[in-house]
């Protein structure tokens, strides 16, 4: 009984924590490209990754040209790229977030495109130091099997956009793991990954409420393929 009121406590608080450290709004578009013509982006046709917000309107552009288009959640964790439309998949090309054209100015994100064709500002919320700082209790009772492992995101990084939540846990093959995601109520899509080779490869990760009407829980859980050691991580998605 001890141990489940620990369990929970610890969940409480890290959800305290997550609350704190999440974006406020999802944005409308509130600026004007410098350049070129806005167009309305059909995103059923041309879906952009899940992990990716909308910033923008599409802009059109006749040739190459410099692009910039406002972006002050750059200021706040957020990191923007802008995308270019080709044969219906974004592909990333290199953008800077600077003072346009300085400091008295709007901070904006700027590419150069290198040719013509629809461009779109996207972007995702980065903040390393939340919510990977957790509490420091003992989350092993978290993983619901397996033995808790820790991760070192510095020597294993996985994607920029990623989060990690929690120890990592050693599983065997054909295993169901699941690990409470408090954050996923608020915004936060869960994953988890296996680690190969130094790589975090994504397994198919399911989330929801999970136990009785009084002790429900958001849970992620996946089923491995192999043994190994798995991590739980999370973006921000709306």
């Amino acid at each position: 009984m001890k141990k489940g009121l620990l369990r929970i406590s610890s969940i409480s608080l890290l959800l305290i924590m997550m609350l704190v450290a999440l974006p406020t709004s999802v944005f409308a578009f509130n600026g004007q490209w410098n350049t070129g013509t806005t167009v309305t982006i059909d995103y059923k046709a041309n879906p952009a990754p899940s992990w990716l917000q909308i910033f923008s309107d599409g802009v059109k552009t006749d040739g190459a040209a410099t692009i910039c288009y406002p972006f002050p959640q750059g200021l706040d964790k957020w990191k923007g790229n802008i995308y270019q439309l080709v044969e219906h998949k974004w592909v990333k090309i290199p953008t800077t977030t600077k003072w346009v054209p300085n400091t008295e100015g709007t901070y904006s994100a700027c590419a150069s495109a290198p040719a013509a064709g629809t461009y779109v500002l996207m972007g995702y919320y980065y903040n390393p130091t939340a919510p990977t700082q957790a509490p420091q209790t003992d989350l092993s009772a978290g993983w619901n099997t397996g033995v808790s492992v820790d991760i070192d995101p510095e020597r294993t990084p996985p994607p920029e956009y990623l989060q990690l939540f929690f120890t990592g846990v050693k599983a065997d093959k054909d295993t169901k793991i699941c690990h409470a995601f408090p954050a996923g109520p608020f915004g936060w899509t869960a994953e988890i990954r296996q680690l190969k080779k130094g790589v975090w490869v994504k397994l198919p990760t399911t989330a929801g409420y999970v136990g009785t009407a009084k002790e429900n829980v958001y849970t992620a859980c996946a089923t491995t393929t192999e043994a190994g050691t798995f991590g739980l991580f999370g973006f921000w998605s709306k």
